[in-house]
């Protein structure tokens, strides 16, 4: 009884974790520091497109079930569902803001 519900325990917890990254792929709107809005792609692969200005990609990794996002130019994003709703925390080597971000539906 008690190795089937150790089985069981383990069973779950490693489909949280397999499961986690796939609640941040697919397409989310970002807003920047003054509200502007634009598109991110977060891929299967580990990467992540951004269409903010000219573009960006950057690398990304599940830290604590939260999104680290590792940009080109050096930026970070975290991204994490907080109080109110999905939140991004932006920072670079000059400033660091939070912002909110939604996912677009229909989309993985």
């Amino acid at each position: 009884m008690l190795k089937n519900l150790l089985l069981l325990m383990g069973l779950v917890i490693f489909y949280h974790k397999a499961n986690a990254n796939n609640n941040w792929y697919g397409k989310w709107v970002a807003t920047d520091e003054w509200q502007s809005e634009y598109n991110v792609t977060i891929k299967k692969d580990g990467i992540a497109i951004s269409e903010y200005g000219n573009g960006e990609e950057g690398k990304w990794i599940i830290k604590d079930g939260n999104l680290e996002i590792t940009w080109e130019s050096g930026s970070t994003d975290y991204w994490f569902n907080g109080v109110m709703g999905f939140q991004r925390l932006f920072k670079d080597k000059n400033k660091s803001y939070t912002s909110g971000i939604r996912k677009l539906l229909n989309n993985r």
